[in-house]
């Protein structure tokens, strides 16, 4: 009977068999190039219109060739679909971990807009994408532009649910009060994006729209 060898190699999880790391190390290698492909996008869909970006631009800036974007990517619009996603999920990750579950949702309200202002302050590239999308020219892509607004407003409404649960927050027709909020955060956008606004001056903007907002939840 022939005896099949199989070669062991050392990985961070234990023993794997040579093939399996040789798969795991290429998985990664991918993972890593798509990466470096969406940070690119996002840096240059962020400095220029999207009829003005170039597949070739984006492949020189990731470090790969042309033909590899196409790998991942069918079309520009289609990189462009999933450079908004991941653009707002980093952006809403961000809330998320800003509304620490042991706080009460007051000072969870405060921490999400000092997060949101600090987020688009830092991240300038990624937040003039996701609010200068471009009109969608697919269905789906329309419905994920709804559905990343759905997204935010089910967070914040959670938290004004949980508010009201509370006795922190008077009774309000939550659906509503998220949407003046994500007006609000447009608001900020607005100002430190266009108007060249100091951070400073941001930082009590954003303070008097929160106290607008805390004063009339106030139980």
């Amino acid at each position: 009977m022939p005896v099949t060898k199989v070669t062991w190699v050392i990985s961070v999880g234990g023993w794997l068999p040579a093939s399996r790391w040789n798969e795991g190390a290429m998985m990664q290698e991918i993972s890593e190039k798509k990466a470096r492909i969406l940070a690119a996008a996002m840096d240059i869909f962020g400095e220029r219109p999207y009829d003005q970006v170039k597949i070739e631009d984006i492949a020189e800036r990731a470090g790969v060739g042309k033909g590899t974007i196409y790998e991942y990517f069918a079309s520009k619009e289609d990189l462009f679909a999933a450079v908004l996603e991941a653009g707002f999920n980093e952006y809403f990750m961000a809330l998320v971990a800003a509304a620490v579950p042991s706080l009460p949702a007051t000072a969870k309200l405060q921490a999400v807009f000092g997060r949101h202002l600090s987020f688009i302050s830092q991240h300038a590239a990624a937040t003039r994408i996701i609010i200068g999308e471009r009109p969608a020219s697919r269905p789906e892509m329309r419905e994920a532009m709804v559905g990343r607004y759905m997204r935010l407003g089910r967070f914040l409404e959670e938290l004004l649910q949980e508010g009201i649960a509370a006795g922190d927050f008077r009774p309000v027709d939550t659906a509503v009060v998220a949407q003046a909020i994500i007006g609000m955060f447009s608001t900020l956008l607005v100002f430190v994006l266009f108007a060249g606004q100091a951070a400073d001056a941001m930082e009590k903007q954003a303070e008097k729209l929160l106290d607008f907002c805390l004063l009339g939840l106030a139980s």
